[in-house]
């Protein structure tokens, strides 16, 4: 009797049903979808509802999720309708791995003092089960193997390619090509390098998307080289592979994102060693080696000659992109409120970047203020926006005299007047640690104000502590440990270690701090049950896709993608120990949608 098809025995229902007709257009599409959202949210578009903020790949995720709720009750149904037990169903350590961590979440919001922060970061994580179980549940007919690694680096190149616009266009041209992808935040230390970060926030968030992807796209172009049969379109197709691979890895390094610089090779020379043991042929081997050469011959040149590389190696004192000083030549004695006046400023460039003047072909700096409560709550006043523009380029080490005009508040009470750079690619000056200019503004209910103080400059900034982008990760990684300690079970609460550790360090919140390590916010925001899960599903993942590359009665292209996923796995746990990056939106997409196509490549090994 002729065996089933793989088609056949998937056709049960429940948990594995075949999909057909425009279920399994929804899911396969969503998915790949999913994919390319992991990698762009455009201009950063998020929807609010109530307290919770979401984002379009969020909300696409949402969708998604409903589809697979959707598609697996049909399953159930046809099976209870059936009265069987659907063929080939297997339950596997995966599938137990990514509820658990779900579940995890959700039980520890009962530790949470802001709950709804607490449900609404443990609801993201539900989204990525669902993300999980649609990946993982693909038909075999759906061709995931290629259609999924495909989308993946579409999305990689696609980024890579903003990363080139981004350091190596002038300004005009890159604002019109990179500017739909900006998400609109300030990198930290961004005054110091340019840093890729159009397409993920942050340039450490962008590294680790990268050192996911690039494996995964590695094996699909040896995949694809490898099963021509002709010798010479073989060798044809490993050109683009390998120039792909050393573009990417050139954008890697310019996130400058030291981790990644030792994450990423590690990793991929790991995957060549797993790649000699599955005896996967020195055809694969080479390709991972000269990857990771390529990432760390020219990090060892720049480290040599690139004073920002090494700077940010610890090689060197690195001088800052952006620094000014500031020399107030004429200020008003006194003013009244609701009024327009000016003020002459001598800014002097004491960075290594060139301020544009307004339309110039080099990264545009004016000047203007704001004023904020004193000394009470240091809000920031709503004032009309004024801006002095710089009336030539200023080179490093040059200055220039502005005749800056500011408008006075409407109210009685308190202020501050601060006079500040800005360049618009990334924020004010003084958010990278640049003093601004200030003075202590006091306007009485009737007549004109107090003469002009500049105690502003050393008061505002009493009781407030250490600015917290400058808490070390030790700190961090100490604060985590005693909230684990305070409340081993469940921890603080699901996504709360940002909202605690300031009272363990002592210092003033920030709106996102991590613990910058993947074990210990596990540990301090979901306690010993959140890591346990956290552990078990990194656990299961590894040994799902160690498996599935050392088998030898599997297809050399499904032992190739397990051996990328083993890779990405692996650059995910190294970098994870000085950083974690679930709370960013892009790299836990992909995360996810790589443990699902893991899940969906064992899932069929066994029907």
């Amino acid at each position: 009797m002729p065996s089933k098809t793989l088609a056949d025995k998937n056709a049960g229902g429940g948990l594995e049903p075949g999909l057909s007709g425009w279920r399994a257009g929804t899911v396969i599409a969503g998915a790949a979808l999913l994919v390319f959202f992991s990698a762009f949210s455009p201009r950063g578009f998020v929807f609010h509802a109530g307290r919770l903020d979401l984002s379009l790949p969020e909300m696409a995720a949402a969708v998604f999720l409903a589809t697979v709720l959707i598609w697996i009750a049909g399953g159930w149904r046809r099976w209870v309708a059936g009265g069987s037990r659907p063929a080939g169903r297997r339950f596997l350590a995966l599938d137990l791995a990514v509820l658990a961590f779900t579940a995890s979440n959700f039980l520890s919001i009962a530790a949470a003092t802001d709950k709804g922060s607490a449900f609404a970061f443990a609801l993201r994580m539900l989204y990525l089960g669902g993300i999980y179980f649609g990946v993982s549940r693909l038909p075999p007919r759906a061709g995931v193997s290629i259609i999924l690694p495909s989308a993946l680096t579409a999305a990689l190149l696609t980024v890579t390619a903003i990363g080139w616009l981004e350091n190596f266009l002038p300004p005009p041209a890159r604002g019109l090509l990179v500017e739909p992808f900006q998400e609109n935040v300030t990198s930290f230390d961004a005054f110091y390098n340019l840093r890729v970060s159009s397409t993920l926030g942050f340039p450490t968030t962008l590294s680790m998307y990268l050192e996911l992807a690039m494996p995964v796209a590695l094996v699909l172009g040896l995949r694809l080289s490898l099963h021509e049969k002709r010798q010479w379109r073989g060798r044809l197709l490993l050109l683009p592979t390998a120039g792909a691979a050393a573009a990417v890895m050139a954008v890697q390094l310019f996130t400058y994102t030291r981790s990644a610089m030792a994450a990423a090779p590690f990793s991929l020379l790991l995957g060549a060693a797993i790649a000699l043991v599955c005896g996967l042929g020195r055809r694969v081997i080479i390709p991972f080696c000269l990857s990771a050469a390529v990432l760390v011959a020219p990090l060892g040149a720049l480290a040599a000659f690139s004073e920002p590389m090494s700077a940010r190696l610890g090689l060197a004192q690195e001088l800052p992109r952006y620094n000014a000083e500031y020399a107030p030549l004429q200020m008003p004695g006194g003013f009244d409120r609701a009024a327009c006046y000016a003020a002459v400023i001598r800014v002097r460039n004491t960075g290594t970047a060139t301020w544009g003047a307004r339309g110039s072909a080099v990264e545009e700096v004016f000047l203007t203020y704001r004023w904020l409560s004193y000394p009470a709550g240091k809000e920031q006043l709503d004032v009309p926006f004024l801006a002095t523009y710089m009336p030539a380029d200023i080179p490093p080490g040059g200055e220039t005299d502005l005749n800056a005009s500011f408008i006075t508040p409407s109210l009685a009470g308190k202020y501050i007047l601060e006079f500040d750079l800005v360049q618009p690619q990334w924020g004010w000056f003084s958010s990278t640690g640049v003093r601004a200019l200030e003075y202590a503004v006091d306007f009485p209910a009737n007549g004109v104000s107090s003469p002009l103080s500049t105690e502003a400059s050393t008061t505002r900034y009493e009781g407030l502590g250490a600015a917290a982008a400058d808490v070390p990760r030790g700190q961090l990684w100490r604060a985590a440990v005693d909230m684990m300690l305070d409340h081993p079970l469940l921890g603080v609460g699901a996504d709360q270690f940002r909202n605690t550790y300031a009272g363990y360090v002592g210092v003033s919140p920030a709106d996102r701090l991590s613990t910058h390590n993947i074990f210990l916010e596990a540990s301090a925001n979901t306690g010993l049950l959140g890591l346990a899960a956290m552990l078990y599903l990194l656990g299961a993942a590894g040994w799902t896709q160690w498996r599935l590359a050392r088998d030898l009665r599997g297809s050399r292209g499904v032992r190739l993608l397990a051996l990328g996923l083993l890779t990405g796995l692996t650059a995910y746990v190294v970098h994870g120990l000085v950083d974690s990056f679930l709370w960013q939106t892009g790299v836990s997409f992909l995360f996810f949608s790589l443990l699902g196509l893991t899940s969906w490549l064992k899932r069929n090994q066994l029907l």
